[in-house]
C-alpha cells in the first residue's frame, strides 16, 4: 500500500460510462475489457485523479471534503480501478489493448432479443410434456447426439451473442472450448454488464433458450438423438448452480448488488433451513435467495419428475433391448441426482442447525488446557495488570483470577469459538494472533477482526446468556487464558458488575481502534470509557439541532447520521466519526443538523467529561480543534 500511496495516477479517458436508474455508474475500461459499479460518491472520488496528486493526497482531500470514506473502501476502490486500467500511471495512457471487442453484423432490437427466448422455451416445454420420443438410440445416434449437443451450446452462445448486438454491446473472446466434454463454439458475455440488468438477464436468457429448439425439432421430426441431446443441454444450462446461464439469470432480476459473488446457491447449502426457522431475520439480499431458493427446488423436482416418467416409460422396452443398459443408468442416474442432492443439502443444513447444541467446539478446546504449561502466578498477575479490562483490580482480585484461568494453547488454523455455539467459557489471549469471523447472507465466514495478546473475546455469550455471536480461529500458535462461566461469574461479574463489564470490553476496544484514542495508554482509556454512555437512535431521530446549543460529544459505534446545512446535505458520518465538537469547543450554537440515516448506536460523553478529555490530551484537543475549524469555515464558504 505504500507504493500505491506515492503513486500520481490518472483517471482514463479510454471510458464507457452508463448511469442506471438507481444511480449506478457502470464504468468500462474499453482498452481492458474490463468493468466497475459505482456509486456517486466512488465515481467522483476517481474524478479527482488527475495525474498530478499522489494517491495519500486525494484521500487527505476527501476526509477534508467531509466525504468521510472507511479507509479499506477507498483503498479497495483505488486498487480495483488500478488493477483494471480505470487509473494508470504513466504521462501517456498504453494503447495497446488487453482484450478486444468485436461488433457482429447481426440485425435485432431488444424486444425481439426477448420474445425469441420466450417462444423457444414456452414451445420445448410443451414438447417435453408431450414426448413419445423412443430413447434407444443406435450407436450412430449416440454420435450424433455429441454433435447435436456441441451445435445446440453453440447455437446459445450465437443467440447470446445476438442479444448483445441487439442492447449495441460487444462480443468477447470468440473461440472453442471443451469443457462440457464435446468441442462447442462459446463467446464471452461480459459486456452485456454495460446494458444493465435487462441486458444481462436476456442474455442469459437466450442462452438457456436455445436447446428448447433442438426439442421441438426432436420432438416434431421423431428424433432421439435430436430430442436427447435438447432436453439434456437444457437441463445443464438451466441449473441454478455455479456460474451456469440461469443463475447469470436469477442474479440480474433479483439480486440488489451488480457486483457480489453469485452466491445463492451458497445459501441455499449453508442457511436455508436455519433462516426458514429464523423468517423474522432480514436479509439484505432476501429477494434474490427467495427466488433462487424456490426456482431451484422446482428444478430439481422437474428433474426428478421428468427423469421418473421417461424411465417408467422405456423401462421395458429398454432393457429387452441389447445395449441399451447405458440407456437404463442415464435415466437412473437423472432420476437419483436430484434426491441426493436434496438429501445432501438436507443434512448440510440440519448438521449446521444441530452441531452447536450436539458439539460445541470450545468443548473440544477446553480439553487441550495444560496446567504444567501455565506461567508463573505472578508472571499473570502482571500480565493482566496490563490488559484494559484488569486495570482497576487490586492485586489479590487479580491472583484470584489468575489462579482460576486455564491455560489453552491452540494451534494455528484451528477453531476456537464457532458461531451459534453455547458458550461457557471467557477467553483472553497471552500470545498469538485471532481472527474474528462472522457468517454472511450466504452462511460463508468472513472476516472481520483480529485480535492478539491481551484483547479478550467470549464475554457477550456469558454475559447476555445467548449462543455466540461470531467465530474465532487462531492465526498463529496461540496461548489462551480461559475462565468458565461460575468463575466469570463469581470473579468478574460480582466484582465488576456485567453492564460494565460490557461495556469496558466493547468501548474499550473501539476507542483503541479509533485515530484519536490510539496512543492512550490503559488506565486513561478505561477512565474515559467509564465516562461515555450508550445512546441507541433510531431512523429520523434528531441529535443536535442547527442553530441551538448542543451539550454532547457523540462518536459513532455503529450506524450513519446525516449531516445537513440550511436543509441540504453536506455529509454522512460513519463509525468511528465524531460530531458536537464544535459547540463545546466554541461555546456557539451547532452549525448543522445532525440526524440518524439508520438504526445508529453511538458513545455519548456529556460536556463536562469532553472538556476533561480535552484538557487532558493536547493532541486530542488540537486535532478535534482544528476539525472544528474546517467545518465551520467550510460552512462560511459556501455562505460565500
Amino acid at each position: 500500500m505504500h507504493s500505491l500511496n506515492e503513486k500520481k495516477l490518472r483517471l482514463s479517458e479510454d471510458l464507457e460510462l452508463n448511469k442506471l436508474k438507481d444511480g449506478i455508474r457502470l464504468l468500462k475500461q474499453c482498452r481492458t475489457g474490463e468493468y466497475l459499479a459505482l456509486d456517486g460518491s466512488e465515481f467522483g472520488i476517481l474524478n479527482l485523479f488527475d495525474g498530478s496528486t499522489a494517491v495519500k493526497d486525494i484521500f487527505h482531500t476527501v476526509l477534508s471534503e467531509g466525504e468521510r470514506p472507511k479507509i479499506k473502501e477507498f483503498y479497495d476502490l483505488v486498487f480495483d480501478a488500478y488493477e483494471k486500467g480505470v487509473l494508470y500511471e504513466e504521462e501517456i495512457e498504453p494503447d495497446q489493448p488487453r482484450s478486444r471487442g468485436y461488433d457482429w453484423y447481426v440485425r435485432s432490437n431488444p424486444l425481439a432479443a426477448l420474445v425469441l427466448p420466450v417462444v423457444l422455451i414456452v414451445g420445448g416445454a410443451f414438447a417435453v410434456s408431450m414426448a413419445s420420443v423412443p430413447l434407444i438410440p443406435t450407436m450412430s445416434g449416440w454420435f450424433l447426439m455429441v454433435v447435436f449437443v456441441s451445435l445446440c451450446l453453440s447455437l446459445g452462445s450465437f443467440l447470446s451473442g445476438a442479444a448483445l448486438r441487439a442492447f449495441e454491446r460487444q462480443i468477447y473472446h470468440p473461440h472453442v472450448r471443451m469443457d462440457q466434454g464435446v468441442p462447442y463454439f462459446t463467446i464471452d458475455p461480459r459486456d452485456s454488464f454495460m446494458g444493465g440488468r435487462s441486458c444481462e438477464a436476456i442474455v442469459a436468457l437466450n442462452s438457456i433458450a436455445a436447446p428448447f429448439l433442438f426439442v421441438m425439432l426432436g420432438w416434431g421430426m421423431d428424433s432421439t438423438p435430436l430430442f436427447l441431446s435438447g432436453w439434456v443441454t437444457a437441463l445443464i444450462l438451466s441449473a441454478p448452480f455455479g456460474g451456469s446461464p440461469a443463475h447469470h439469470f436469477l442474479h440480474a432480476l433479483f439480486r440488489k448488488s451488480h457486483v457480489v459473488p453469485r452466491n445463492a446457491d451458497r445459501f441455499m447449502q449453508n442457511k436455508m433451513l436455519t433462516q426458514i426457522f429464523n423468517w423474522k431475520e432480514t436479509l439484505a439480499e432476501e429477494k434474490y435467495f427467495i427466488a433462487h431458493s424456490t426456482y431451484a427446488i422446482f428444478w430439481l423436482g422437474g428433474v426428478f419428475n421428468f427423469g421418473s416418467r421417461l424411465l417408467k416409460q422405456q423401462v421395458t422396452e429398454l432393457l429387452s433391448e441389447p445395449g441399451s443398459l447405458l440407456m437404463v443408468f442415464v435415466l437412473a442416474t437423472v432420476v437419483v441426482s436430484p434426491l441426493v442432492y436434496v438429501g445432501w443439502m438436507a443434512i448440510k443444513n440440519s448438521w449446521r442447525i444441530l452441531t452447536p447444541r450436539l458439539s460445541p467446539v470450545e468443548g473440544r478446546v477446553s480439553a487441550g488446557a495444560k496446567e504444567s504449561w501455565k506461567p508463573e502466578i505472578e508472571s499473570l498477575v502482571e500480565f493482566l495488570e496490563s490488559t484494559l479490562l484488569f486495570t482497576e483490580l487490586s492485586k489479590d482480585e487479580l491472583k484470584n483470577i489468575a489462579e482460576a484461568m486455564k491455560f489453552i494453547p491452540v494451534k494455528p488454523d484451528k477453531l476456537i469459538v464457532r458461531e451459534r455455539d453455547t458458550g461457557d467459557l471467557f477467553f483472553m489471549i497471552y500470545r498469538g494472533e485471532v481472527e474474528v469471523l462472522k457468517e454472511d447472507e450466504a452462511g460463508d465466514s468472513v472476516s472481520v477482526a483480529k485480535l492478539s495478546g491481551g484483547d479478550v473475546f467470549g464475554e457477550i455469550a456469558l454475559l447476555q446468556r445467548i449462543p455466540r455471536t461470531s467465530s474465532v480461529r487462531s492465526v498463529t500458535k496461540c496461548d489462551l487464558l480461559a475462565l468458565n462461566k461460575k468463575d466469570f461469574d463469581r470473579l468478574l461479574v460480582d466484582t465488576m458488575g456485567a453492564k460494565k463489564i460490557q461495556q469496558l470490553v466493547q468501548v474499550c476496544a473501539f476507542l483503541r481502534r479509533n485515530p484519536l484514542f490510539s496512543g492512550w495508554p490503559s488506565r486513561a482509556l478505561i477512565k474515559i470509557a467509564n465516562e461515555f454512555t450508550f445512546e441507541d437512535c433510531a431512523v429520523g431521530k434528531e441529535v443536535i439541532e442547527e442553530g441551538r446549543r448542543n451539550e454532547f460529544f457523540y462518536l459513532i459505534y455503529e450506524g450513519e447520521f446525516e449531516v445537513t446545512k440550511a436543509g441540504k446535505e453536506v455529509a454522512r458520518l460513519g463509525p468511528g466519526d465524531f460530531c458536537g465538537e464544535i459547540s463545546l469547543l466554541r461555546g456557539a450554537p451547532a452549525n448543522a443538523q445532525v440526524v440518524a440515516a439508520r438504526p445508529t448506536r453511538c458513545l455519548r460523553l456529556d460536556k463536562t467529561g469532553f472538556l476533561d478529555l480535552v484538557s487532558q490530551d493536547f493532541v486530542m484537543a488540537l486535532a478535534l480543534d482544528r476539525e472544528a475549524d474546517r467545518r465551520v469555515t467550510a460552512k462560511r464558504g459556501r455562505r460565500r
